[in-house]
């Protein structure tokens, strides 16, 4: 008994604390969330990915491995896609060796910095992707040193 209303009394205490943080100026005054559907989202639909995350750690000069990560992407419209691989400059700079390879449907592209773009026939539906990252860094890498959750690869519709 003494437990339960000391739970209450603490559980109260608690409410009591939020609610007079929020009158005294703290906490967001107002939450605000939407979805616009354009016209060309009705028709079509929108291509939705879920991404992968691809962490290297903490890495040395002339070091090398790999990394392997798994991602999905669920196609709106059958069609050409381009699957491209961002920031080549800075990787160039960073790493001796860095080829990204993807593989999704019965496709297995390879992307370096040299090469960074591919494309692809994918047909509506639902597709898992699997990404292996194979690097050697650079002897003396010239980039950015420190790279916190950039974007790495891209896939939107050919134009």
């Amino acid at each position: 008994m003494k437990t339960s209303l000391l739970a209450l009394v603490a559980i109260s205490t608690f409410a009591v604390g939020i609610a007079v943080a929020g009158v005294s100026g703290y906490g967001p005054l107002a939450y605000i969330s939407y979805h616009i559907i354009t016209q060309q989202q009705s028709q079509g639909g929108q291509t939705q990915v879920i991404p992968a995350y691809i962490n290297l750690g903490n890495i040395t000069p002339d070091e090398s491995g790999n990394a392997t990560a798994k991602a999905s992407v669920n196609i709106s419209s059958s069609g050409y896609y381009t699957i491209g691989l961002e920031h080549s400059d800075q990787l160039q700079e960073d790493f001796s060796k860095f080829v990204v390879y993807v593989n999704i449907d019965n496709y297995s592209i390879a992307l370096s910095p040299e090469n960074d773009t591919a494309h692809v026939y994918l047909a509506k539906g639902f597709y898992n992707v699997t990404i292996l990252v194979v690097y050697q860094v650079a002897q003396n890498p010239q980039g950015d040193l420190t790279v916190i959750q950039e974007p790495l690869l891209v896939i939107h519709p050919t134009e």
